[in-house]
């Protein structure tokens, strides 16, 4: 008797290490690993997909044109089929290439840039990587889709050879991208955020924070790991903060949220005051949430970019030359 109850101790002590071992395995490899996967592979969601709207239903000339952007480490090709619309003017004031944000397609900023067609703004809209109809196996968070805007803005330089004022405007992970882009080439002139967030370390402690009331260790910690190997960059190389400082005196326009609980106005201020540039402006849209200033209070949102933009023109230094797009 004594023995089978030494036995069975014995059993549940082995189960319990078992179970423990198995519940470590699971929430510091499958839970970190799968979440990094899932940030890695983000696309274009289903409502999104079934959107067919396009300039010609604002009555405003296009074309569909591809761009080839780098490709990240863990693409299979070396170049990325970026899809995109041109949408020309006849006397433009400046060339605008948006971004959009995770999740999303073109068509989140074609409100946008058919108001701003109007107002004398020739546009390129993009699918960044994995989204809408371009290619690519790894999305970036605006790590690498900065490297798509950096290909739009080659394309309105080398291709249709315009030497005037280039503004990149992207919203949420397009506002990344823009940042990073900008902090890396001179030839982004002016530009426009809509809820950008401080750095990649920083949202990811956030959101787990604010999504599953976690801490940063150990689970954040390994999520970041996992998404910097796949994506391929160091923590500093990922920082807005740091984008922000070499932007040179370029004008540039924040727009938060006052009830974006993703991107907290707090963070996106920080943002602003670490801007190297005295040409910045910082707009707070009332009661809008994460990346919906626009559809919450459209008047207020186009008279501060329109007034941004009137400004920032007589201060960027390029001027015409070009035959136009």
């Amino acid at each position: 008797m004594q023995s089978v109850r030494i036995r069975f101790r014995t059993w549940i002590k082995r189960m319990l290490i078992t179970l423990a071992v198995l519940f470590a395995i699971f929430l510091l490899v499958i839970v970190p690993y799968g979440i990094s996967y899932l940030i890695t592979h983000a696309r274009t969601r289903p409502a999104d997909r079934r959107l067919t709207e396009s300039p010609a239903d604002y009555q405003i000339p296009y074309r569909d044109i591809w761009l080839q952007a780098p490709a990240a480490p863990g693409d299979s090709s070396n170049r990325i089929p970026i899809h995109a619309w041109y949408m020309p003017h006849e006397n433009p004031r400046a060339v605008i290439v948006y971004a959009h944000g995770l999740f999303r397609s073109r068509h989140e900023m074609l409100e946008r840039a058919a108001w701003l067609w109007q107002h004398g703004f020739a546009g390129v809209l993009m699918d960044l990587r994995r989204h809408g109809e371009s290619g690519g196996e790894i999305s970036g968070l605006g790590f690498l889709e900065r490297l798509d805007v950096e290909t739009a803005v080659h394309y309105v330089r080398n291709r249709l050879n315009w030497r005037g004022p280039v503004v990149a405007f992207g919203v949420s992970m397009g506002a990344a991208a823009v940042l990073l882009a900008a902090a890396e080439t001179q030839d982004i002139d002016i530009v426009i955020v809509d809820s950008p967030f401080l750095s990649f370390e920083n949202t990811i402690t956030h959101h787990l924070k604010l999504v599953l009331g976690l801490p940063r260790f150990p689970i954040g910690d390994l999520i970041m790991l996992y998404t910097r190997r796949r994506i391929g960059f160091e923590t500093d190389e990922f920082d807005l903060q740091k984008a922000v400082r070499q932007l040179n005196d370029r004008p540039i326009l924040f727009i938060a949220g006052t009830a974006d609980r993703r991107m907290p106005v707090a963070m996106q201020r920080r943002l602003y005051e670490q801007a190297a540039t005295r040409y910045k402006t910082f707009v707070t849209i009332p009661d809008a949430t994460h990346g919906a200033a626009f559809r919450t209070h459209r008047d207020m949102y186009e008279q501060a970019a329109l007034q941004f933009l009137d400004d920032a023109l007589k201060r960027v230094s390029r001027h015409g030359g070009a035959s136009g797009p």
